[in-house]
């Protein structure tokens, strides 16, 4: 029934804007200032030598096929407002290449000059928070898709530092003996952290559930100083052509990055202009009754983002702590 209300409700608007196009001629909103800007992008860990992507910007409608990078700009790091040398570009990567490699609460800052303009890129590489402790619960065999589905819960514990304003990024993932135990569905929703970003990300986009099979972000709201326990859980389908008996081993990896707050600030700004998914808010940002929202840029004299993180992980068979499946 919620299906055909939506499919009932999307219909008549999609009808009613059938005639409210009009033709733009987007020449004209070409600005000075919005061309040939310098794009600076650069993700900094304590495990990897600074680098730095240097592009232009085109305008919408010209036809670029591929990003044109920016060669031959003088550009300076500085760690902790100590200056650490120069970055030299990397003509088979083409990337600018340091050589120094940032530690756990490190500023960093690179900056250079475009077109007669400086433009600078700052951030502080945040300090890992360690995941103390992975359970794992296993409900089933149950009715959800099919009638021998499965239900696994994942019981992540870390300690949250106290202090506001700490931001993170969940990844979990998995890999079976080849053939059997691979990760299936993820469910982020059963999660106070992730209820809270789908509040978030809701004011922009109406509807949005916390889904991504590439991990999403979270911040300390709600949790600050406390041991927080994440809740997560995976359903695994069965059918009448699952054989579980063949399932020996369900490796599953749960990464926890510390992410610096222009990391997390980047990332839900994605979240909240992407208009490319199936969920009835992506479909409202393209048809015009969601306003798309800006994408946070830090780099100050152009545009880009320059993000940092840490990260621990760790790695359980699901086997062990549930057993094999019923007959």
């Amino acid at each position: 029934m919620k299906t055909a209300h939506v499919i009932g409700w999307a219909l008549p608007m999609a009808i009613s804007l059938g005639g409210c196009y009009n033709e733009v001629d987007l020449d004209s909103y070409r600005t000075p200032d919005g061309e040939n800007l310098l794009v600076i992008n650069s993700i900094l860990c304590p495990d990897s030598a600074v680098r730095v992507a240097a592009t232009r910007t085109y305008f919408y409608s010209d036809r670029r096929p591929e990003r044109e990078y920016v060669p031959g700009l003088d550009m300076e790091l500085t760690v902790n407002d100590t200056p650490a040398g120069r970055l030299t570009f990397d003509p088979a990567t083409r990337l600018y290449r340091s050589d120094v490699v940032p530690s756990e609460g490190d500023r960093v800052r690179v900056s250079t000059v475009w077109q007669g303009k400086e433009v600078t890129a700052t951030d502080s590489v945040p300090r890992h928070v360690s995941i103390e402790s992975v359970r794992v619960e296993r409900q089933g065999p149950t009715q959800y898709y099919w009638h021998n589905d499965y239900i696994f819960t994942y019981y992540v514990t870390f300690s949250e530092p106290p202090g506001p304003g700490n931001y993170y990024f969940l990844k979990y993932d998995g890999w079976g003996d080849g053939l059997y135990g691979n990760m299936e569905e993820r469910n982020y929703t059963y999660e106070y952290v992730f209820q809270q970003l789908a509040h978030r990300v809701q004011q922009s986009r109406p509807g949005w559930e916390p889904y991504s099979p590439l991990g999403l972000p979270f911040s300390d709201q709600g949790i600050d100083g406390t041991t927080h326990t994440l809740v997560l859980k995976e359903i695994v389908q069965g059918g009448y052509f699952v054989d579980f008996s063949r399932w020996t081993v369900m490796h599953r990896r749960f990464r926890l990055y510390a992410i610096s707050e222009a990391y997390y600030r980047y990332l839900v700004g994605m979240l909240c202009a992407d208009s490319y998914d199936d969920s009835l808010s992506g479909g409202m940002v393209n048809i015009g009754l969601v306003e798309p929202a800006s994408v946070f840029s830090n780099i100050i004299g152009g545009t880009g983002i320059m993000a940092s993180y840490s990260i621990d992980e760790m790695e359980i068979d699901a086997m062990e702590q549930v057993g094999p499946f019923p007959d």
